[in-house]
């Protein structure tokens, strides 16, 4: 079988025989071995992924195929039983729509070399939290995310750094933020999607930032904390990790405008509505995975023993 992906640039081919173990010779047998695994498992019948898709899985496990099956399991596992994610996710929904017109999640459209990590910039103080939620936010991003991993080399190769703007944050928003939603999200960006975070850039932040940033603390990884920069306000700090030639100029920036990003990435998101619509039958059947079936409370305990975080 003929196995069909995009060939990497020549930086990104070097990096990724460099840091990921990527072997040309042998990327069509690592593809064929994880759709072999995949055709074998009795609760992901409907998973039917591309060469693309499944290579993304592969580089952002650094060509681990167990490591690339654990994801790809816990993905369609995740869009099964965390439905606020991954279900009715047509772009022209209006709260879809409406979300997408805020720029929540905008990845750059530069990097900083031929052979760097994409630069996402998420903006979670803008929805107005009477109308919508956390989760509406969370899956547009979990969206914006999952295209960049079928067409951006530049990500699935070398990763993403996260610019975290906290502008307009208040109570109503850090409320909806409890250990149950952190535990989802971090589930879903760090042990479901194959995306390896180089850094995070956490700016303008609100009071009761500390109590949020705790609880989301607890659930990551040692090098992942140590990879979380705040510069609040003190962008020309984030100048020094992120150059001012890619950023929008509402950051200090000389490369277009955050509307810019906004239209071009709405238009994007728009155009793979095909693609979302016939995803969302792609997901785990637990009534017939071999051995114990994955739950919610399982994965992330009882969810009513959660109660809203208090701010003073």
């Amino acid at each position: 079988m003929t196995v069909t992906i995009r060939p990497l640039s020549a930086p990104l081919l070097k990096k990724a025989k460099k840091e990921i173990n990527e072997d040309p010779k042998r990327v069509d047998s690592d593809i064929e071995a994880l759709r072999t695994w995949l055709s074998k498992q009795p609760h992901l019948q409907s998973v039917q992924p591309t060469d693309q898709w499944l290579i993304a899985f592969l580089r952002g496990c650094k060509f681990s195929l167990e490591r690339s099956k654990e994801k790809m399991d816990m993905y369609y596992t995740l869009k099964t039983i965390v439905p606020e994610f991954f279900a009715n996710r047509d772009p022209l929904d209006d709260r879809i729509q409406e979300i997408l017109k805020i720029g929540t999640f905008l990845p750059l459209k530069k990097c900083k070399a031929e052979d760097s990590s994409r630069i996402n910039i998420v903006r979670i103080g803008l929805f107005n939290p009477s109308k919508f939620h956390l989760t509406d936010v969370i899956k547009v991003s979990l969206m914006i995310t999952e295209i960049l991993l079928l067409e951006d080399d530049n990500f699935t190769v070398s990763g993403e750094e996260v610019v975290v703007d906290m502008k307009g944050v208040g109570v109503s928003v850090l409320s909806q933020w409890t250990p149950a939603m952190a535990k989802k999200v971090v589930s879903s960006f760090e042990k479901a999607l194959p995306v390896r975070v180089r850094g995070n850039h956490i700016l303008n932040t609100p009071t009761g930032f500390e109590a949020a940033y705790t609880i989301f603390k607890t659930f990551l990884g040692e090098k992942l904390k140590k990879r979380i920069h705040v510069h609040n306000q003190n962008y020309k700090a984030m100048h020094k990790e992120i150059p001012k030639s890619i950023l929008p100029v509402e950051y200090g920036g000389e490369d277009g405008s955050i509307e810019d990003l906004i239209e071009h990435w709405k238009s994007k998101v728009e155009s793979y509505r095909d693609w979302f619509l016939k995803e969302e039958s792609a997901r785990s059947d637990e009534s017939v995975r071999l051995g114990t079936p994955k739950t919610s409370s399982a994965l992330f305990g009882v969810e009513g023993s959660f109660r809203k975080l208090d701010f003073d």
